[in-house]
């Protein structure tokens, strides 16, 4: 049965999407403690950039902290300017960002279809299994992703426009400037990449005043010149480790310290179909629908599309790559997918939403199976906590989750297992019934209450991926001069750093990231031997001490115990 998609208003396929993005997303943003490595990283750059008014040099730990560049910081820093240093003040601003993305995706869908495959680009943008995941921390790349989302439209808004204007062609060079500062030379790789590929594709040759270069040339070199600038004025061979270090010798695996973790490449696209996740069921049918476009407008829109997924994916082919380094992809998936299901040909898209339904009953019975094996002693499988964070990918952790946590995980599980199953069955009948947006918003409002669930498990696992339980102790008992040790590598508890005015040493361990600052003769010592740790603990001077469990008898004298969370334990000298 062919199935025309209902043409919601204006109002609704603007409205819609937007309000449910930022309902989900704004009440994601707190209820759980910063997470260590990454997050743990940016948010202390932005904390010391609101407090010491620095807004050039970021610093963690006291040490210069140069590898990325400053726009996440001064976004989160302004946040916290605005509301105060807490957890929602940091992660207001990512939540922004996603609505903006899902306004940015829609935009650009309109430009060449109509109200519903805008909704449903938002709503897949939105409600992908990836992009909630991939901003569950404060992280550079879903500003990337906007950046280079907004260079994507103002491109398709300039082609698809016969003469060629200038303003969004200056909103293209503009959305590269914002792209770069957020990660630096492959926010100019990536668009200009697009571009250049989909010319090829598309077989055009653009005539060189109607790129409007010069203007557009002048305004990037305007807005991206004066941080580094002032930054390579401020820290001595700062543009050598920038550009040399971080950007070219990093994509050739070069790079001094080294790259500690990759994905292999046939993981990495594999994984790109949990991250469309539930949407990847249509992704035939948008691979079927961009063959033998006849409207122009919505032929170039396609092509885009493919040039945007196929150039990501290709060039972390090549380099290395975590899991959310498929993330500036997922728009470009997720505007296919909007095309397929805006066609009145059914046939593909009825195959989704059947594969969804079958995979509905496949989540219900083993939701249920879960259930009854973890009863029966499954969790003996578990492990006992993270071994290693700086040779962890992005969820490896998962694999190290100790039996305890395990269990508590079971609801938030069945609870997604049983919305999966009746949601998706509820979609694939509306679907046979003629409603298709009914069935897009069906499926939307099942991934938001799975999103729902995700945020109730991250909270379980808050021991498990935070240090905030051990900073809140310290907090609680640190006196003027006291110290705070951590026996292992700074990530595996640099969140320490957000809520303790402290400065966090390590012993038996490395401040992996912080590295090349460490280089600078005005960084701190951080790094303990292991004589100056026992130095410290002997002394008349009090020190905090957050240790992995089993090496806690190791400490001589015992000390007092002052915090214990699963595989660590806090003590404190005397």
């Amino acid at each position: 049965m062919a199935v025309q998609p209902d043409m919601p208003s204006k109002t609704v396929w603007i409205l819609v999407p937007l309000v449910l993005t930022a309902l989900v997303y704004l009440l994601t943003t707190t209820g759980r403690g910063v997470i260590d490595y990454d997050e743990g990283y940016y948010a202390q750059a932005a904390k010391n950039m609101a407090e010491s008014g620095d807004w050039v040099t970021p610093t963690v730990n006291g040490v210069r902290f140069l590898e990325k560049p400053p726009f996440l910081y001064w976004l989160t820093a302004a946040s916290f300017k605005i509301f105060g240093i807490h957890e929602f003040a940091l992660r207001l601003p990512t939540a922004l960002a996603v609505i903006a993305l899902v306004w940015v995706v829609m935009l650009t869908v309109r430009c060449a279809a109509g109200g519903f495959a805008a909704m449903t680009a938002g709503l897949c943008m939105a409600f992908s299994a990836g992009t909630f995941l991939f901003t569950r921390e404060t992280l550079h790349d879903v500003w990337l992703v906007l950046f280079v989302s907004l260079a994507m439209y103002a491109f398709i808004v300039w082609h698809l426009n016969p003469l060629h204007p200038r303003r969004p062609a200056l909103l293209f060079y503009a959305a590269i400037a914002g792209a770069v500062l957020c990660k630096s030379l492959i926010g100019l790789a990536f668009p200009v990449g697009i571009v250049a590929v989909f010319f090829l594709v598309s077989r055009e040759r653009p005539r060189w005043p109607t790129l409007h270069f010069l203007p557009g040339i002048l305004l990037f070199l305007a807005l991206t010149v004066p941080w580094h600038w002032l930054a390579a004025a401020r820290n001595e061979g700062f543009l050598d480790f920038f550009f040399v270090g971080e950007q070219l010798l990093r994509f050739f695996g070069k790079r001094e310290p080294p790259v500690l973790w990759s994905l292999p490449v046939l993981t990495f696209w594999a994984l790109l179909l949990v991250w469309m996740f539930p949407w990847t069921a249509f992704l035939p049918a948008a691979i079927a629908g961009s063959r033998r476009i006849e409207d122009r407008n919505r032929r170039a829109l396609v092509r885009l599309s493919l040039a945007w997924a196929g150039v990501i994916l290709v060039f972390f082919s090549i380099s290395a790559r975590l899991e959310h380094y498929a993330f500036p992809a997922l728009p470009a998936l997720s505007i296919l997918v909007a095309a397929a299901l805006d066609k009145s040909e059914s046939r593909w898209a009825l195959r989704g939403f059947r594969f969804l339904g079958i995979f509905g009953i496949a989540a219900l019975l083993a939701g249920a199976g879960a259930v009854v094996w973890f009863a029966a002693g499954g969790p003996g499988l578990a492990g006992t906590g993270p071994t290693d964070r700086l040779a962890e990918t992005d969820f490896s952790i998962l694999a190290e989750m100790p039996a305890e946590t395990v269990m508590r995980l079971l609801r938030p599980a069945a609870a997604a297992a049983a919305v999966l199953g009746i949601g998706f069955l509820a979609a694939l009948r509306l679907e046979t019934r003629g409603r298709r947006t009914q069935a897009v918003l069906c499926l939307a409002a099942v991934m938001a209450i799975v999103c729902g669930a995700i945020h109730w498990s991250l909270i379980i696992c808050e021991d498990l991926i935070s240090s905030k339980k051990f900073a809140l102790a310290v907090a609680k008992e640190a006196l003027p001069g006291d110290r705070l040790v951590v026996v292992g590598d700074y990530e595996s508890a640099n969140s320490l750093s957000f809520y303790v005015p402290m400065r966090v040493e390590v012993t038996e361990g490395v401040a992996y990231a912080l590295i090349p600052g460490m280089k600078f003769p005005d960084a701190p010592k951080i790094v303990l031997t292991g004589n100056e740790f026992q130095d410290a603990w002997r002394s008349s001077g009090r020190v905090f001490a957050l240790v992995p469990a089993d090496r806690a008898v190791e400490l001589k004298p015992g000390g007092i115990v002052v915090e214990r969370a699963l595989h660590r334990v806090l003590v404190m000298n005397h």
